[in-house]
């Protein structure tokens, strides 16, 4: 009985480790997490010169502000794109819908502390 079980233990076949068949889907999923690691820096980069920019704005100041602003905004988008090519395939499918759901949630926060962050300086630059 015993060496029944044991045959067929050995019989049971595991299954093979996954190959990756398509390698541009398999990048194009990492790639997607590494714009979102960029766009997050970005994001930190620019909430940090907005907020400085709120409360001792400096002449000539404010195209940078712009400036990196747009940068993250667009390497977020581009990182949620690349996600969704990604999520396409098989071989891609986890690693880039993570990249782009992860993006958007980071886009969505960001964009609500830039709009809070304007608003709180369009209301202190309101004459009363």
């Amino acid at each position: 009985m015993l060496q029944d079980l044991l045959d067929e233990a050995a019989a049971v076949e595991r299954p093979a480790r996954r190959v990756v068949h398509d390698r541009r889907a398999a990048f194009l999923g990492a790639l997607s997490i590494w714009l979102l690691g960029a766009a997050l820096v970005l994001q930190v980069l620019s909430l940090v010169q907005q907020f400085s920019y709120l409360f001792a704005p400096r002449p000539g100041e404010l195209p940078i502000v712009i400036a990196v602003l747009a940068t993250a905004v667009i390497v977020g988008l581009v990182g949620v794109v690349v996600g969704c090519m990604a999520a396409t395939k098989a071989d891609g499918r986890r690693a880039g819908v993570f990249g782009s759901a992860l993006g958007l949630g980071f886009l969505v926060l960001f964009g609500a502390a830039s709009w809070f962050g304007w608003g709180f300086l369009g209301a202190l630059s309101a004459p009363i």
